[in-house]
């Protein structure tokens, strides 16, 4: 029997990767140093990732699955800034807070518009 994966298991994922990735970017600025963190990043981007793949988009149109698809580059961004946290060279070792405001910043609007277009032809 396949089971389907519902929209509240989805956004749970999301949440909890999402929630993962603020904290550990966090702890380091208040200057908490654990060797772990930069697995639970890597954990909470590789959730996130996996969340933004799996969730369906909320309309047919063009633009809002192209926006939908934006998301997902976002994420995609965050594994590359946890890929820079686990790197030994040091010019890469502090570039992950770019890729990690770079995808906010993608995300950010990506998430505005789409709740734009479809509160629009609701």
């Amino acid at each position: 029997m396949k089971r389907k994966i519902t929209p509240a298991i989805i956004n749970i994922a999301l949440c909890l990767g999402m929630t993962l990735l603020l904290v550990t970017a966090v702890l380091p600025i208040l200057n908490i140093k654990w060797e772990g963190l930069r697995y639970l990043f890597a954990a909470g981007a590789a959730l996130t990732l996996i969340a933004q793949i799996a969730i369906p988009s909320p309309s047919n149109q063009l633009r809002v699955r192209r926006l939908c698809r934006i998301n997902v580059w976002s994420a995609i961004l965050y594994c590359a800034a946890a890929g820079c946290l686990f790197t030994t060279r040091q010019d890469f070792q502090n570039s992950w807070v770019a890729f990690l405001l770079a995808g906010a910043v993608i995300q950010v609007y990506a998430t505005l518009m789409i709740s734009k277009l479809t509160k629009n032809n609701s």
